[in-house]
């Protein structure tokens, strides 16, 4: 930490002593915990962050996190976000094995029916296993000012004086007190149970029903003058099956092999083949085929997506307030999740700049100011997944109605058009990684775009897997 880093942290001290901010918890050091606990550090004297798993010292899976054996990435903004965080992360994790990934020009996605075209995207991430990802990121929070991380430490309910949330029970039946507690747990979150029986309201929730399972292994990467891509994914038109095949460090490739509604990919080695052989191009078979297995494989199966609207909730505790996937937990095949929490933290750093207490009502002006990132983020995933007739959405969400059917139909047009459209292709990647507004994809010249070139798609050649004319 530089000399101006050191001011911006006492200035930062003396304010959270004016306004009572002495000691934040956060439950859950996964990496919505960590987010949290960033946002936090520069406005409480101390942040505590509580799991009940023990930390590993190396880049390995924790138990508590079963879906981190799978398939994820960070999206452009989210990258870009950490970066300037904490600067030099995406040299370190290069420097430990991450490769380096242009989703345009590195990237061979098959969609729409065909592969789309390669094009020098605006962006480059650096790919790795979560665990990688996630352990540098836990280094480099443990290390600001007042954070400290405490391993095997379950959290078993939490205390209630008046209107505010003042502590976590822990299971060794001790309190741990706190003038905000974060609940960073994720989807099961047990506080939303917890809620109600300390007489809050609990948040309702948003679901739009997919039942993906998914089915991973890493295997070792292997060169191969015929694979010109540093990151694959095939999918299936409709979107019913998808495949991703994702370098990690080692050097490995970890492959990803997804199904909606059932359509499970199998976790045996023939059927875990048989389904990638199953999709519309061979390069993830090819990859399962070619390479040697370094590990079971292994399953994940998620029900729906889920929004927890406590952007809605009138009857918010003091000192309390859900975060990351314990808000939103989005369907895992668009790797939204990470970068969810990523601009959360951002939410919430920017609440605690402008609210100077810690009570219902900065719970509530946080749960608005996250509810944008969330509302765009939940858009783009259930529109797509709302494509398939056997997704269902509760009443009320986004996507069950007619506009978001009709967008469905034009983002067909849209996939088509990347197959021949370096622009179309560009713009696309760029707005799936929000990196630009998804207002991009209806401007004017986009849709000319679009229409020109999904009606040269419908005319071009077939291509081969590396996307060149057959």
């Amino acid at each position: 930490m530089d000399r101006d880093d050191h001011v911006i942290h006492e200035v930062s001290m003396m304010n959270a002593a004016a306004s009572g901010r002495q000691r934040a918890v956060v439950i859950g050091a996964s990496m919505g915990g960590l987010c949290a606990a960033r946002a936090l550090a520069k406005h409480f004297d101390e942040v505590v962050v509580l799991d009940r798993d023990e930390i590993p010292e190396t880049p390995d899976d924790r138990r508590g996190v079963p879906q981190a054996r799978h398939y994820h990435t960070m999206l452009g903004l989210g990258q870009r976000t950490l970066e300037g965080w904490f600067p030099g992360l995406g040299a370190a994790l290069l420097e430990d094995g991450a490769v380096l990934v242009n989703h345009g020009r590195d990237g061979y996605a098959f969609v729409g029916g065909a592969p789309r075209i390669r094009c020098e995207s605006s962006f480059d991430i650096p790919t790795c296993s979560r665990a990688l990802l996630e352990h540098h990121v836990r280094r480099r929070v443990a290390s600001l000012p007042g954070v400290s991380i405490r391993p095997r430490t379950t959290a078993v309910g939490l205390s209630k004086r008046g209107g505010r949330i003042v502590g976590v029970k822990v299971e060794d039946g001790s309190l741990v007190e706190a003038d905000l507690i974060v609940d960073a747990t994720g989807r099961a979150s047990r506080a939303v149970r917890w809620l109600p029986e300390l007489g809050f309201e609990t948040p309702d929730a948003e679901e739009v029903t997919v039942d993906v399972g998914y089915a991973s292994r890493v295997v070792r990467r292997v060169e191969d003058a015929r694979r010109d891509f540093r990151l694959a994914m095939v999918g299936t038109d409709p979107p019913q099956r998808l495949g991703v095949a994702s370098p990690m460090e080692g050097p490995r490739w970890i492959v990803t092999l997804v199904g909606y509604h059932g359509d499970h990919p199998p976790a045996d080695e023939q059927g875990f083949l048989d389904f990638a052989r199953s999709l519309p191009s061979p390069v993830i078979a090819d990859v399962i085929s070619e390479s040697e297995s370094l590990g079971d494989i292994v399953f994940h199966r998620v029900p729906s997506s889920q929004w927890r609207r406590v952007d809605r909730m009138k009857n918010t505790p003091d000192g309390f307030l859900l975060f990351g996937d314990s808000i939103c937990s989005l369907n895992p095949v668009y790797g939204q999740g990470m970068t969810s929490a990523v601009l959360q933290s951002e939410a919430l750093a920017a609440t605690l700049g402008r609210v100077p207490a810690t009570d219902a009502a900065f719970v509530q002006a946080f749960y608005r100011r996250a509810a944008k990132p969330i509302a765009m983020l939940w858009q783009m995933a259930t529109g797509g997944d709302l494509t398939l007739p056997q997704t269902k959405g509760l009443k009320g969400t986004s996507g069950s109605n007619f506009a978001t059917k009709l967008l469905g139909a034009y983002m067909r047009r849209v996939m088509g058009a990347g197959q021949v459209s370096e622009m179309v292709a560009r713009t696309t990647l760029e707005i799936t990684h929000l990196l630009r507004s998804p207002a991009g994809l209806v401007s004017p010249g986009m849709v000319w775009e679009v229409l020109a070139a999904s009606r040269r798609a419908g005319s071009a050649a077939p291509r081969d897997f590396t996307g060149q004319t057959a």
